[in-house]
C-alpha cells in the first residue's frame, strides 16, 4: 500500500547533548604564569632599583663620598579599559529545541537550557580571548612605532623578522608581551625613555620544526644571562604547537635520537628551565616571571560578568564585562626574546 503523508516533515529526534565550541584557557591568569598585579584603576607606577658599588682599598680614615650608585626610577603605565558586552534576544530560539525550557506565558522567552548550554560559554570565550591579547597582537599605535625602529642584525638592534611578526599581528586595544619587550618607554632602560626595549635577542635563527627544535632551543639557552638561569622563577614561555614539535623530537626514530627535553605528564622542561606553551606567534619569551607583568584591577574582571533585562518594556536582555589591563615588563636586561 502506499504511504501518502501531507504537511511539513520535521525531524522527530536530536542529540541530546549539545555540542561545545572548545575555549583554551593557557593558564595565564588562572595559574598566575606571569607577575599579576592589582588594584590599579587606570594607571599604575612601576618602579626598579639597581645598585652599583665599587671596591676600594682600605683605609682606616673617615669614609668619604664615592662613586658608588643606589638607583631607584619610576615609570607611569597607563591601562586600558577595555569591554565584553552584547544584546541577547531570546526570541530567536523560538520553534528550536530551547524553547521546551521556557516557562508558560507570552512574555517569557529565557530558555534555561540556553543558558546552561550556550549562555555559559562567555565567560570562558572571554578567558580565551584575554590569554590571546596578551601574548600576541599590538595596538596600531604600537605597530607604526615598532615599524620606525631601524633594523639590525646585531645585539640592541631589532631584527627585521620581529618587525615582519609585529606588523602580522592583530591590531588589539592593548598591547601583548612581545609587543611591550620590543618598545617601551621605561625610564629604568639604558637608554631611558620610548624606543627599543632593552631585552636579549637571539641571533641566526630559523623556522622551527620538530627536526631543528632542539637546536634551536640550544641556541635560545645559550643566550641566557648566567645569572638569569639561577633564579627560581626562570621560564621559556613557547608557542602551542612547540608541545608537539618536542614530542616528535623526543620519539624520532633512528640512531641519531635524542631525549633533548624532559616531559613528565604536563610538565615539559629544557636543560631544567620549565617551558610553559602560550598563543605566541614566531617569538618565544625566556624570562624569571617576576619580571613580565600584566596590570589589571583584579585578576578575578576575566570571570567577571554581569546580565540583565534592557529597559522600557524590552524583551532583550545584556551582558556586559569590563577590565582595565596592561602589559609590561622590568628588569628587560633579562629577558631574552626568541624572534626579536
Amino acid at each position: 500500500m502506499a504511504v501518502v503523508f501531507s504537511g511539513t516533515k520535521l525531524p522527530q529526534t536530536e542529540l541530546a547533548e549539545i555540542q561545545k565550541e572548545i575555549y583554551a584557557d593557557w593558564g595565564t591568569f588562572r595559574d598566575g604564569d606571569v607577575t599579576i598585579n592589582e588594584g590599579h584603576k587606570s594607571s599604575a607606577d612601576v618602579y626598579e632599583s639597581k645598585v652599583v658599588v665599587n671596591m676600594a682599598a682600605y683605609s682606616s680614615a673617615a669614609v668619604t663620598a664615592g662613586s658608588d650608585t643606589l638607583t631607584a626610577e619610576k615609570t607611569p603605565v597607563s591601562l586600558t579599559k577595555v569591554q565584553f558586552a552584547d544584546t541577547i534576544d531570546y526570541n530567536t530560539l523560538l520553534d528550536t529545541r530551547f524553547e521546551r525550557s521556557m516557562q508558560g506565558g507570552a512574555f517569557n522567552t529565557v530558555s534555561s537550557e540556553f543558558d546552561n548550554a550556550v549562555l555559559q560559554d562567555i565567560s570562558p570565550a572571554i578567558s580565551e580571548t584575554m590569554e590571546s591579547v596578551t601574548w600576541d597582537g599590538a595596538t596600531t599605535a604600537q605597530k607604526v612605532l615598532i615599524a620606525a625602529l631601524t633594523p639590525g642584525a646585531a645585539q640592541g638592534s631589532i631584527s627585521t623578522r620581529a618587525q615582519t611578526l609585529v606588523a602580522a599581528m592583530p591590531v588589539n586595544l592593548v598591547n601583548s608581551l612581545p609587543a611591550i619587550i620590543l618598545h617601551n618607554d621605561s625610564i629604568s632602560k639604558a637608554t631611558p625613555g620610548a624606543g627599543l626595549g632593552d631585552y636579549k635577542k637571539v641571533l641566526s635563527i630559523t623556522a622551527i620544526t620538530a627536526a631543528n627544535i632542539a637546536a634551536q632551543y640550544a641556541l635560545l639557552y645559550a643566550t641566557l644571562d648566567p645569572k638569569v638561569i639561577k633564579q627560581e622563577d626562570i621560564t621559556i614561555y613557547a608557542p602551542l604547537a612547540h608541545l608537539q614539535f618536542i614530542k616528535i623530537a623526543n620519539n624520532s626514530v633512528g640512531a641519531a635520537s635524542n631525549q633533548n627535553f624532559l616531559v613528565e605528564g604536563d610538565n615539559v622542561s629544557y636543560n631544567g628551565i620549565k617551558i610553559l606553551f602560550k598563543p605566541l606567534v614566531g617569538f618565544m619569551i625566556a624570562s624569571p616571571a617576576k619580571y613580565l607583568h600584566i596590570l589589571m584591577d583584579l585578576a578575578s574582571d576575566v570571570s567577571q560578568l554581569k546580565t540583565g533585562e534592557n529597559a522600557n518594556g524590552s524583551e532583550t536582555f545584556w551582558y556586559k564585562n569590563v577590565q582595565a589591563f596592561a602589559t609590561w615588563c622590568t628588569n628587560q636586561r633579562y629577558i631574552t626574546l626568541y624572534g626579536g
